[in-house]
């Protein structure tokens, strides 16, 4: 099949298609040659031709509005209805408009081909009056496309630490209708505190079956109490689908209907399926191989604590690489025990830590780290005291990745510390050999008796407010760890920047320091700054090394506009995929600079960067040369700080336009204004 987009107001093929829906403007709606003709010139209308045949056999007219594609018209020639032109044309508008947000249409009910939407991955979201006489009730249908965006975080912490659960439409049913008391206890606030009840988009075709309008609007206005889950892969969907009904031969709607709920929360990453259903509970085993599991309402209360140590150490990848973290068990303590216990330590005083850690699920964060079945790491993670973020099991095997993954695993923590308002991270592994003091040392933690610690505050503050923020004792730690000659020219300069960065992600009101907003495009951002627990980067085959590194370096053209140390922030330029608009969505600090050959720069830092050679030669002058900064710490900002805010700061604080091409040079105040705005 053929499909042509029709332009041309004066043509054959447009005569054709306006008199086809003049002979079919009955079920259609009567719809003006004026409006047939702007449709045309959008390049709104698409026809269908059987291969090697100028016979149309049907069209699509649509139009945009707020980011969303509406269907206005489909017609298929009454002679042609038998086949599949319909579908085809809808999954050509489908591939050729996923730079919207989603496509939607209204149906008269009476026509009966809720089929037809059903079989596309549409569902059905609500029922309006027609506009006609007999106001016949229409639904509106709705297909979305899912963008992920570049630079978003995962709400990570919050998912993490709750149950991902998903309810059929009968415990959902008992629900509203306070039928069944095993499901009417999901509603409980403790057991909300602890999970996220999901449904499926199948739920809407269920509802739509409902024998009043009645019954569906009280149904739909149900659904604002609970999640939909994600639906971003329609292949993987269909796949598992099929899978599920070679399986399960389903018989009624309703069968498919629950193969459809089993196939979503399969793609969207559910780790729980509640039912009632008997012969589904029976197959429970067949979905293990997906990581999903089927429990009765009153079995999925009773075994919520268990469910709550799964769902925290799940196996997933780290930060879009082949590395996982997996739960440790009872059943295979023992295992984990001998690969981690060093040669002169009590293996019940070792085995106690992680008990306590296992039997404590709402205090303690436990996982082990590996790859390819390689084990790497075990670290703990102990939040039972409010303000401060303990670490009592801190080890890594040897191999190539342990350093790496050492100052990664200290970064996230500082990261989960600042999320989660906990000033105080402590260490309190006494195995600390020197390559792992160095990581320590590194990511400016200050070692104390028998612990390793850092203060971490996230604040704007004048200089000579730090001692009321912190104990003397801290203070004068800090002050000793800091390798400062007192004689230097720069010595309160450097004093004041070395404190904020022990006590990072604070930042010192009066801290005189070289700060620039640095332009980088969406596809290298991506690279730098994302970090998907559960998907792969997918721009590039990503190299573990870059994505655990918590420093990283970027190539410019060698202009000496730019200094080290400085305060940077990140603007996105505008995303040709996606098209989202430039922003500002991170902050970091350039610790050095380098001019120098482009080819030895390149060699130098190719651990680090995240270029071929192929695209740093695009900058490099004519003299060979090419400049290279390392930057860390980088810190993502909660929401983007969008182009017209910036413009409008530059323009009031500094009278001056932002150009983004170029490193801006801006003041402390602009910095903080903008950094203040990203964390709100």
């Amino acid at each position: 099949m053929i499909f042509k987009i029709i332009k041309n107001p004066k043509s054959k093929a447009y005569n054709e298609v306006v008199a086809l829906g003049d002979k079919n403007s009955k079920t259609l709606g009567f719809l003006p040659h004026s409006a047939f003709a702007k449709y045309a010139r959008e390049g709104k209308i698409i026809g269908a031709y059987p291969n090697g045949s100028k016979e149309l056999i049907g069209y699509i007219l649509y139009r945009v509005s707020y980011n969303k594609v509406t269907i206005v018209h489909l017609c298929i020639p009454e002679e042609h209805r038998k086949g599949n032109t319909a579908s085809k044309l809808v999954r050509h508008l489908k591939e050729n408009t996923t730079q919207y947000d989603g496509i939607r249409l209204s149906c008269r009910n009476d026509y009966k081909i809720d089929r037809l939407w059903e079989s596309l991955n549409f569902v059905p979201i609500k029922e309006k009056p027609g506009r006609g006489k007999e106001k016949l009730a229409l639904t509106v249908w709705w297909y979305p496309h899912h963008h992920n965006d570049l630079l978003s975080q995962i709400s990570d912490y919050e998912l993490k630490n709750k149950i991902v659960a998903v309810i059929d439409m009968n415990v959902f049913l008992d629900i509203k209708d306070e039928r069944e008391e095993e499901s009417l206890a999901l509603k409980s606030d403790w057991l909300l505190s602890e999970a996220i009840l999901y449904y499926t988009r199948e739920i809407h075709n269920e509802i739509n079956r409902g024998n009043s309008s009645e019954i569906k609007k009280s149904s739909r206005k149900l659904l604002n109490y609970f999640t939909e889950l994600p639906f971003k892969e329609e292949q993987e969907f269909k796949k598992i689908l099929e899978k599920l009904e070679h399986e399960f031969p389903a018989i009624s709607k309703n069968d498919k209907s629950d193969l459809k709920h089993l196939a979503y929360s399969i793609i969207g990453g559910a780790q729980f399926f509640i039912t009632r259903d008997k012969e589904l509970l029976q197959s429970k085993k067949f979905f293990t191989k997906y990581e999903l599991k089927i429990y009765r309402p009153s079995e999925f209360i009773t075994r919520l604590d268990e469910n709550i140590q799964v769902s925290k150490y799940k196996p997933q990848r780290l930060i879009g690489t082949n590395i996982k973290s997996q739960r440790i068990t009872s059943d295979n303590i023992d295992y984990f025990t001998r690969k981690f216990l060093k040669p002169d330590e009590k293996i019940n005083h070792f085995q106690k830590k992680i008990r306590k850690a296992l039997s404590s699920p709402h205090e303690y964060e436990l996982i082990t780290i590996s790859k390819s079945e390689e084990i790497l790491a075990l670290v703990i993670f102990d939040r039972s005291e409010n303000e401060k973020l303990s670490i009592p099991i801190f080890r890594f095997l040897n191999n190539s990745l342990r350093i790496t993954l050492s100052k990664h695993l200290l970064f996230k923590a500082i990261l989960t510390s600042t999320n989660e308002n906990r000033s105080l991270i402590e260490i309190l592994e006494v195995y600390i050999d020197e390559e792992l003091s160095n990581s320590l040392k590194e990511a400016r933690f200050i070692k104390t008796e028998e612990k390793w610690k850092k203060i971490n505050l996230q604040k704007i503050i004048d200089f000579g407010n730090i001692k009321e923020l912190i104990s003397e004792m801290e203070y004068e730690e800090i002050e000793d760890s800091l390798i400062l000659d007192p004689g230097d020219e720069n010595y309160e300069f450097q004093k004041k920047y070395n404190l904020e960065r022990h006590l990072s992600p604070l930042k010192i009101q009066d801290l005189d320091i070289p700060t620039f907003i640095i332009s980088i495009k969406a596809v290298w951002a991506e690279q730098l700054f994302n970090d998907r627990s559960n998907e792969k980067l997918h721009l590039f085959e990503s190299k573990n090394e870059l994505l655990l590194n918590r420093e990283n370096v970027y190539y410019r053209s060698s202009s000496r506009n730019l200094s080290a140390p400085a305060r940077i922030l990140w603007y996105i330029s505008k995303n040709p995929i996606t098209k989202e608009k430039g922003h500002i969505k991170a902050v970091s600090y350039i610790d050095e600079i380098f001019i120098d050959d482009a080819k030895k720069l390149f060699k130098q830092f190719k651990q680090l960067g995240i270029y071929n050679w192929k695209d740093i030669q695009k900058t490099i002058d004519k003299n060979g040369k090419i400049m290279a900064f390392v930057f860390s710490d980088t810190e993502l900002f909660k929401r983007p700080v969008d182009l017209k805010f910036i413009k409008g700061l530059l323009k009031t604080k500094e009278e001056k336009k932002f150009m983004p091409l170029s490193p801006t040079k801006i003041k402390t105040e602009t910095y903080l204004a903008i950094y203040k705005k990203g964390l709100l």
